[in-house]
């Protein structure tokens, strides 16, 4: 699977959270809101300006996935790297079955204070999707903790699967088939590009 070409240098990534729910309203206007047992993450890209020998390459890079139809993985800044102090190799401790929203771990350096914090993200080694540690948490002094996550767990973990907790990959695809960028600057020698993605399930 390929990498966003590092010639696109993220200069500002705008994140969304599409939580999908079923809603209906009264005639009393009471509201009955159903969830959909479904997320993923939606985010804008910004490069910062490019001369045009870099600008061509990433526009080659774009137009090679072909629209919607080529995943791509990306490792996002500021929100791929966590805040907490994510030390060791962590591993599941106990399998966990889809659906569940929480996951014990082992393998984490210990006794460590603010190991994940809310807001970190992580991934499985056994599939792509993508989660958000949604509290603050310490491991014990044998590096083990319970993982609280957002969303609900996709794909069943077993004894052992690995958790990547640094530069985490996001694998995405296009929002749409077409693409456009922007050329500006004296004779037209500044490229700017803003790629919208979505999480690819």
């Amino acid at each position: 699977m390929p990498t966003l070409t590092p010639l696109f240098k993220i200069q500002e990534a705008t994140f969304k959270s599409n939580s999908p729910t079923i809603a209906t309203e009264s005639k009393a206007l009471i509201q009955h809101v159903r969830r959909v047992p479904a997320q993923r993450w939606e985010f804008t890209l910004k490069s910062v300006p490019l001369y045009p020998d870099y600008g061509r390459k990433v526009w080659a890079f774009i137009t090679a996935l072909n629209g919607r139809f080529e995943p791509f993985e990306v490792v996002i800044p500021a929100y791929s790297q966590p805040q907490g102090v994510a030390s060791g190799s962590p591993t599941v401790r106990t399998a966990a079955a889809a659906g569940v929203t929480s996951v014990a771990m082992q393998g984490f350096s210990g006794p460590v204070s603010g190991q994940l914090l809310a807001g970190d993200y992580v991934r499985f080694g056994n599939h792509s999707k993508v989660y958000m540690v949604t509290a603050d948490v310490n491991s014990n002094v044998s590096g083990q903790l319970t993982l609280p996550i957002y969303p609900q767990l996709a794909r069943p973990v077993t004894l052992g699967t690995p958790l990547i907790v640094n530069n985490v990959p996001f694998t995405v695809r296009q929002l749409r088939d077409m693409q456009e960028f922007s050329v500006s600057g004296r004779d037209g020698r500044i490229t700017a590009f803003e790629l919208d993605c979505i999480e690819a399930l």
